[in-house]
């Protein structure tokens, strides 16, 4: 992880990364173990695991220790509305978000993790695919992102305003994400079932990132993600890719 200053230090023992690539996260419903297997979850086959870790981004106007927080194996992000950006000089409205390293550029990458938001926030990113931040003036900055919203007893959105689940607020869902570059798809699950699938945005590099990230839909005053799991990141063979811009 990094310090408000941006500096890597090392992330819990509980978090391994293992390159698909495809992370993995085993949910603890606060205390009640929640176990899932360490493996390809929806798909896949011949992971082969290797260590990886995440940056932390949080508002400079407070101690990362009051916006972050990790106990009993879940990570909770606060932010609140009138906090400031990541880092000085920046504009975007405020998050406290993990920034998953490395990039990756080949082959195919999953996440999963197990989430839980309150039912009653609103307008705020708890899950995202960022472009390499090199090709972001060219390609846009993000090719997917999760919306929290607080109708239909908490929801998720895409981009384009789709609700990809309803009903989830203040209890646990699974969310996977699955970028397939060889074939530039994009797809997603909630609690296992597809709901999503598109096309990325032509670009060669991407970052996963997820926690709270202020949105300009009513954004409530407090937002709060927490998020459980230990991560890993695979590996596998994959078909021939198309031509894609140098990362």
């Amino acid at each position: 992880m990094a310090d408000a200053a941006g500096l890597d230090y090392p992330v819990p023992q509980s978090i391994h990364l293992l390159k698909s690539i495809q992370i993995v996260a085993l949910g603890f419903a606060l205390g009640a173990l929640f176990v899932r297997s360490a493996t390809a979850q929806i798909g896949g086959t011949g992971w082969k695991p290797q260590t990886v870790s995440f940056n932390l981004q949080s508002p400079t106007n407070a101690p990362q220790s009051q916006r972050y927080f990790f106990t009993n194996n879940i990570f909770h992000c606060l932010v609140f509305s009138n906090d400031g950006a990541f880092s000085i000089g920046n504009t975007t409205k405020p998050r406290t978000e993990q920034r998953f390293n490395p990039d990756y550029t080949s082959g195919e990458i999953q996440y999963q993790a197990t989430l839980m938001a309150p039912a009653n926030e609103n307008s705020y990113c708890v899950f995202q695919i960022h472009t390499g931040d090199a090709q972001s003036p060219t390609y846009g900055s993000t090719t997917f992102m999760v919306f929290w919203f607080t109708n239909y007893n908490g929801s998720i959105h895409d981009y384009s305003g789709t609700t990809l689940a309803t009903n989830l607020g203040n209890q646990w869902w699974q969310l996977n994400v699955d970028h397939n570059l060889a074939t530039e798809t994009i797809r997603v699950w909630i609690n296992r079932q597809l709901v999503w699938t598109q096309q990325d945005n032509g670009a060669g590099d991407f970052y996963f990132k997820d926690g709270v990230y202020e949105q300009s839909h009513g954004p409530s005053y407090q937002m709060d993600t927490y998020i459980t799991n230990t991560i890993q990141e695979w590996s596998a063979p994959a078909p021939i890719p198309r031509p894609r811009p140098p990362a």
